[in-house]
C-alpha cells in the first residue's frame, strides 16, 4: 500500500501541475491566435512539425532508458549502478542532441525552401535548433526524477519553463507582431528556445543536489553491460520513433499541400491547418494531462513489478494497476468528451472567437476517449517492456495517416483529414489494447467502464444545461467555467450513484489520501 500511496501522490502532484500548465497553454494559445491569426498559427504549426522530428532525433528514446535503468538499479539497491547509468545516458543525450542541432541549424535553408516551400520558416528553424541539446539533456534528468519518484522536481521545471516562455513571448510579440507573420513566428520560437535552456539548468541543479543527499555512492561502477542495456532500450525506440515522427512530419506537410490541390489558396489552407492543430487540438487535449501523467508514472511502477515477480500474465499486483488505469482513463475520457460536446460553442467562442473552431471541437470531441485511453495503454506497454510493439503500432498509425492524407485531402478537403484522424486513432487503440490484454490477461468491464460513464455524462450534461438555461441569460466565461465545474460534480455523483465508482473504490482512495500504509 505504501507503493500505491506514493504512486497516487506523485500522480496527483504531477497531474495537477500538468493540468495547470495545459490550462495556461490554452489561454496562451488563445492570446497568440488573437495576435497572429489562423494563418500565423498554421505557419507556426508547420515550423513545429519539423521541430518535433528534430526533438525525436535529439531525445532518441533516452527518457525511457533512464527510467528503466535507474528503476532497475534502485530495485537492486545498487547506487553505483545508478551513477553509471546516468553517465552513460548523459553521453548518449549529448551525442544525439548535438547531432540534431547540426542537422537542423545547417539544414534550415534547404528545409524552408524545398520541404516546407515557405522561406518565412528559415530563421525560426535555426533558433529552435539551439534548443535541441538542452531538450535531450532535460529528458535524461526528467527520466531520472520519474524513476526515483520525485516528480515535484520535473513538475516545477515544467512550470518554470512555461512561465518563462509565456513572459518572453508576450514581450517579443508586442515588439515584433507588427512586422508580419514571419517575425511573429520568430518571437514564439525564441521564447520556446530560451525557456527550454532555463528548464535544463534548473533540472541539472536539482539532480546534483539530490545526488549529493540521497545516493550513498558518488562514483560509477565498471559495468560492461550498462551501455548495451541502455542501447537495447533506447535504440529500438529511437529507430521506430524516427520513422513514426518522420511520417507524422510528412503528414503535416501534406495537409496544406493537399488543401491547395483541393482548390484552396495557400493562406486559407494554412488557416484551416492552424485552426485544427493550433487551436482545436490544444483545447481538446489539455485535459489529457491527467492520463499522460498516469501513463508516465506507470512506466517505472510496472517495470519494477515485472522485474521483481518475473511474470506479467495474471500477476495480481500488475493486473490491479492495469485494471484501475484502464477504468480511470475511460471514466475521464468519456466525461471530457461529453463536456466538450455540450459546451463546444461557448468554449470555441470564448477562447478563440471562432465558429470554425466550434465546428471542429464538436467533430473531434467523440474521439477523446479513444485518444486518452490510447495514451494510458501506451504507457503501460512501455512499463511492461512492450515498447517495440507499441512503436510498431504507432508506425502503422503514421503510415496510414500519410496515405489517407495524400489520397483524401486533395479530393474532399479538410474533412478528408478528419476521416484520417478518426481511422488511425481507432486502429492504433485496437492494436495497443489487444496487446495489453494479451500480455496481462486483464479485460475491460464494459458495463462499468464504458456504458455507465456514457449514461452518467449524458445525464450530467443534460441536467447542467437545464439548470444554466433556467438561471443564466448569457453564458459568459465565468458562467461557462461554473457550468463545467457543475457538470463535473454531477458526473461524479452519478458515477457513484450507479456504482460505477463503488464503495471499494472510494475506500481505497480514502485510505491512500489519509496516508495509511
Amino acid at each position: 500500500m505504501k507503493r500505491v500511496k506514493q504512486f497516487i501522490t506523485n500522480a496527483l502532484i504531477l497531474g495537477s501541475v500538468t493540468i495547470l500548465m495545459r490550462s495556461i497553454s490554452v489561454v496562451f494559445n488563445a492570446y497568440v491566435s488573437g495576435k497572429i491569426g489562423a494563418e500565423g498559427m498554421g505557419l507556426y504549426s508547420l515550423v513545429t512539425s519539423i521541430y518535433a522530428f528534430a526533438v525525436t532525433l535529439a531525445t532518441s528514446g533516452i527518457s525511457l532508458a533512464v527510467m528503466r535503468l535507474v528503476s532497475e538499479e534502485l530495485g537492486r539497491g545498487d547506487h553505483k549502478g545508478v551513477i553509471t547509468a546516468m553517465r552513460k545516458c548523459v553521453g548518449y543525450a549529448l551525442f544525439f542532441g548535438i547531432a540534431s542541432f547540426s542537422l537542423l541549424f545547417f539544414g534550415a535553408e534547404f528545409i524552408s525552401q524545398h520541404i516546407l516551400h515557405d522561406e518565412r520558416t528559415y530563421r525560426s528553424l535555426r533558433v529552435l535548433a539551439v534548443a535541441l541539446p538542452f531538450i535531450a539533456l532535460s529528458n535524461v534528468f526528467s527520466g531520472y526524477f520519474g524513476a526515483v519518484r520525485r516528480v515535484v522536481k520535473s513538475a516545477s521545471a515544467n512550470l518554470i519553463e512555461q512561465f518563462v516562455k509565456i513572459a518572453l513571448t508576450v514581450m517579443l510579440l508586442s515588439a515584433m507582431v507588427s512586422k508580419g507573420i514571419e517575425s511573429a513566428t520568430l518571437a514564439l520560437v525564441i521564447g520556446s528556445a530560451a525557456s527550454v535552456a532555463l528548464s535544463f539548468l534548473y533540472l541539472f541543479a536539482f539532480y546534483i543536489f539530490y545526488k549529493m543527499r540521497h545516493l550513498r555512492e558518488k562514483t560509477p561502477k565498471n559495468d560492461p553491460h550498462m551501455t548495451s542495456r541502455m542501447l537495447g532500450i533506447s535504440l529500438p525506440i529511437a529507430l521506430s520513433s524516427y520513422l513514426r515522427s518522420g511520417l507524422v512530419t510528412i503528414e503535416h506537410i501534406l495537409i496544406p499541400v493537399g488543401l491547395r490541390k483541393h482548390g484552396v489558396d495557400y493562406s486559407t489552407a494554412l488557416a484551416s491547418y492552424g485552426t485544427i492543430h493550433g487551436m482545436v487540438f490544444p483545447l481538446i487535449l489539455f485535459p489529457s494531462a491527467v492520463c499522460s501523467t498516469f501513463a508516465g508514472l506507470i512506466v517505472p511502477e510496472l517495470s519494477e513489478l515485472a522485474d521483481k515477480y518475473k511474470t506479467v500474465y495474471k500477476n495480481k499486483h500488475i493486473c490491479y494497476i492495469v485494471r484501475r488505469a484502464l477504468t480511470f482513463a475511460l471514466f475521464f475520457g468519456i466525461g471530457t468528451a461529453g463536456i466538450l460536446i455540450c459546451f463546444a460553442r461557448p468554449l470555441g467562442l470564448a477562447v478563440y472567437d471562432s465558429e470554425e473552431a466550434v465546428k471542429f471541437i464538436r467533430i473531434f470531441a467523440p474521439l477523446i476517449p479513444v485518444m486518452y485511453l490510447d495514451t494510458t495503454v501506451d504507457g503501460m506497454l512501455k512499463g511492461l517492456s512492450q515498447q517495440l510493439h507499441s512503436m510498431f503500432y504507432n508506425i502503422i498509425d503514421a503510415s496510414m495517416s500519410v496515405i489517407l492524407v495524400w489520397i483524401l485531402v486533395p479530393k474532399i478537403g479538410v474533412y478528408g483529414y478528419v476521416i484520417c484522424i478518426f481511422t488511425t486513432e481507432l486502429v492504433n487503440l485496437a492494436f495497443s489494447l489487444s496487446r495489453l490484454m494479451t500480455v496481462t490477461g486483464v479485460g475491460i468491464p464494459l458495463l462499468k467502464a464504458v456504458f455507465c460513464p456514457i449514461l452518467c455524462i449524458s445525464g450530467a450534461t443534460a441536467l447542467c444545461m437545464l439548470i444554466l438555461k433556467s438561471t443564466v441569460r448569457i453564458l459568459n466565461l465565468p458562467m461557462l467555467i461554473l457550468g463545467i465545474i457543475l457538470c463535473v460534480m454531477l458526473y461524479t455523483v452519478l458515477l457513484r450513484t450507479t456504482s460505477a465508482i463503488n464503495k471499494e473504490d472510494s475506500e481505497w482512495l480514502k485510505h491512500i489520501l489519509r496516508g495509511s500504509s
